[in-house]
């Protein structure tokens, strides 16, 4: 009885904050879902897979950003048993992702848990579930957006395994390798520090397992990456070419000295970690230019940055704090529990910050997906030791107002601060449907403008009455991002349509430009006042449809023949799926069966 009684508040506190983290994530979840270029590229894949059977997945998963390497297929597949659970929609492939950013919140915990204790451990874990970052992470389909999960999980069961009191060590190993390499299928930069960071920690804590447990961790290892030995073999290795190429340009791609890239990434990280903290978007910190008539260092920080210049000092400050504590608390843990966590953290944080150097210039909101819990921990070492530092003071009754209280107050006004943010995102995207909504600089997705599913399916119905009423396909040009998931959404319902200003002129065809409400139009229409003349403009919120009209003398032929499909001439590695893979692999043994059947006719004549 009294141990219920002692643990009951704990267990109700960590369903308090499954459920707040449940709620924010699938908070009018489909009407406002993210779905543009990369969801409606990876919904046409999982369709094709849904239409003709699970052997028409692909053995190659997406592209890595910005590179023509594809990453392992991990992803579609649970995006493919996603539909199949939840539905054959845009909302239906992302229900996965929710699943697992739920999942991740209780994973948090138990991470926790291995070094703090269990109230320290409950605040940071309602940070996290409430971190505005993650929260929007978790709305969406898009393969970065599993990393949490798995990276989480794949690092508690890894600690379990090295855990000299634990005695299912040889499970937890296995249940951690195949976490960590499930995880490399989702992000490039998963795939080169995941590996690493395994590696590393294993030297330091060698654990001793019987040959069967390795034995087994290969074999997963090897597993999980079949399809893409299988694809490899058939495309001879292209992909492992555009890998290499990948990595080349990644790395040489800046021309900032190391130490601009070293203080670049700094301030990344930090600013990075107040986003993940507080949802708090308005830091900023000043632009290192080398240069000069001596090649002095200087500091430029203008117009925003100006204002939000202190809030990212703040941030650095905050970082480097927390790096200290960890550094400090290492150096004089008494248990190897405590150092095994101590020591993971300090590796993670180590190899992701040195994979981030090339890339300190162009780092993407994203990529802290990888390395973002760590954020919350390197906060609770923060607020540890300076828990730690008030109890030397010994300034009697008010002890308590300097300790522990302030610990809770400070992850208190973090929860509030992301649940005020989430309510100004929220708000946006509620009205972006009915109001040109003007949106701050966003440092979570990088979004331009609040562009929602309901919104985009708003302007398919307009364009789906206006092809109904005239009988005459759509030609419609918009912004890459939501160019193709307006396609993909036209495509679904039957429509005839092609891109305008690419697929001709047609004198049969209805011509729309969907553009950013609030971009200028007049500069964007100039380039289509050749060929066409501006007709009626429609609003939908933030984006805004404008009917042409094609000239007369513009007019190519009566109507486009959509019974000739185009060859794409997108370049990259050849992708199989695995009907493809065994379709040629069958070819392949039917001619070399022949000449020995021949053989054997020639010989029997």
């Amino acid at each position: 009885m009294r141990y219920w009684l002692t643990k009951w508040p704990l267990v109700f506190g960590l369903a308090m904050a499954i459920g707040l983290g449940f709620f924010l994530r699938v908070y009018h979840f489909s009407p406002w879902l993210h779905f543009e270029l990369d969801q409606a590229r990876d919904a046409r894949v999982i369709d094709k897979a849904l239409e003709g059977g699970i052997i028409d997945l692909p053995l190659l998963g997406p592209k890595a950003g910005g590179t023509l390497l594809r990453l392992a297929p991990g992803f579609y597949y649970l995006q493919y048993l996603s539909a199949r659970v939840f539905g054959a929609s845009p909302s239906g492939m992302a229900g996965f992702v929710v699943v697992f950013s739920i999942l991740a919140i209780p994973s948090f915990y138990f991470l926790l848990r291995r070094y703090f204790p269990k109230k320290l451990s409950l605040g940071l874990t309602f940070l996290f579930a409430t971190s505005a970052y993650f929260v929007m992470y978790g709305r969406f389909a898009w393969n970065p957006n599993l990393l949490p999960f798995f990276v989480i999980f794949g690092f508690y069961s890894l600690l379990r395994a090295v855990d000299h009191n634990e005695t299912k060590k040889g499970m937890w190993f296995i249940i951690s390798v195949f976490s960590l390499v499930l995880a490399t299928h989702f992000h490039f930069l998963a795939f080169l520090a995941l590996p690493i960071i395994f590696v590393i920690f294993l030297i330091l804590r060698w654990p001793k397992f019987s040959w069967k447990v390795w034995l087994s961790a290969l074999v997963i290892s090897l597993v999980l990456y079949l399809p893409v030995f299988l694809n490899e073999k058939e495309a001879n290795f292209a992909n492992t070419q555009e890998f290499f190429q990948a990595v080349t340009e990644k790395s040489g791609k800046s021309q900032h000295t190391l130490a601009g890239k070293f203080i670049r990434d700094v301030s990344e990280h930090a600013l990075g970690g107040m986003v993940i903290i507080t949802g708090f978007e308005g830091g900023a910190f000043p632009s290192i230019t080398t240069g000069g008539e001596r090649g002095r260092i200087s500091w430029v920080c203008e117009n925003r940055c100006d204002k939000g210049k202190w809030y990212g000092v703040a941030a650095v400050i905050v970082l480097i704090s927390g790096l200290l504590s960890l550094i400090w608390f290492w150096r004089y843990a008494k248990e190897q529990k405590q150092r095994d966590f101590l020591w993971l953290c300090g590796i993670w944080f180590g190899v992701t910050f040195v994979l981030f150097l090339p890339l300190a210039y162009d780092i993407a909101p994203r990529f802290f997906l990888l390395s973002g819990p760590l954020f919350f921990i390197l906060l609770g070492l923060l607020l540890k030791s300076l828990c730690k530092f008030y109890d030397k003071l010994k300034i009697g009754r008010f002890v308590w107002l300097l300790g522990g209280q302030v610990v809770l107050l400070i992850i208190f006004l973090g929860v509030i601060s992301n649940l005020y943010f989430l309510n100004q995102r929220f708000n946006e995207l509620s009205r972006a449907k009915a109001e040109a909504v003007d949106s701050p600089p966003d440092r979570i997705l990088k979004e331009l403008i609040r562009v929602t599913f309901a919104q985009e399916n708003a302007v398919v119905d307009f364009l789906e009455r206006r092809a109904r009423e005239t009988g005459y396909p759509v030609y419609m040009w918009s912004e890459p991002q939501y160019r193709r998931a307006l396609k993909y959404l036209m495509e679904k319902r039957g429509l005839e349509n092609g891109v305008l200003g690419f697929d001709g002129i047609y004198r049969q065809g209805i011509y729309y430009l969907i553009l950013r409400t609030q971009s200028d139009l007049e500069d964007a229409l100039k380039k289509y006042r050749v060929n066409y003349t501006v007709g009626k403009t429609t609003s939908f919120g933030t984006l805004t449809a404008v009917e042409l009209h094609p000239k007369i003398e513009a007019i190519d032929a009566e109507r486009q023949d959509f019974s000739k499909l185009k060859a794409s001439d997108l370049k990259s590695a050849p992708r199989y799926t695995w009907r493809e893979f065994w379709e040629r692999n069958a070819v392949t043994s039917q001619e070399e069966e022949t000449p020995l059947e021949q053989s054997e006719d020639a010989q029997n004549n």
